[in-house]
């Protein structure tokens, strides 16, 4: 199981907002597709995968707050 945690944006950034994921439950990803849209200091940016496989977990909703370096899905990579 891979986890995909909020990488650090900026040097000040400690949180970020979860606009829109790009998937759900039970999807194939594979690396480098965007998984989720998160905003953070006025901006925006996608959240890519680093790994091919399924999305077993998502661990918050849109709307959410998240602290940078949180886990924010897994992926089975089996």
């Amino acid at each position: 199981m891979y986890e995909i945690t909020i990488p650090k944006m900026g040097m000040d950034t400690t949180e970020v907002e979860i606009l829109k994921w790009k998937v759900k439950v039970g999807d194939k990803v594979k690396k480098d597709d965007s998984i989720v849209e998160i905003e953070f200091e006025k901006a925006t940016a996608d959240v890519e995968s680093d790994i091919e496989g399924i999305v077993e977990e998502i661990l918050f909703k849109e709307g959410e707050i998240v602290k940078v370096g949180s886990v924010i899905c897994r992926i089975n990579d089996n």
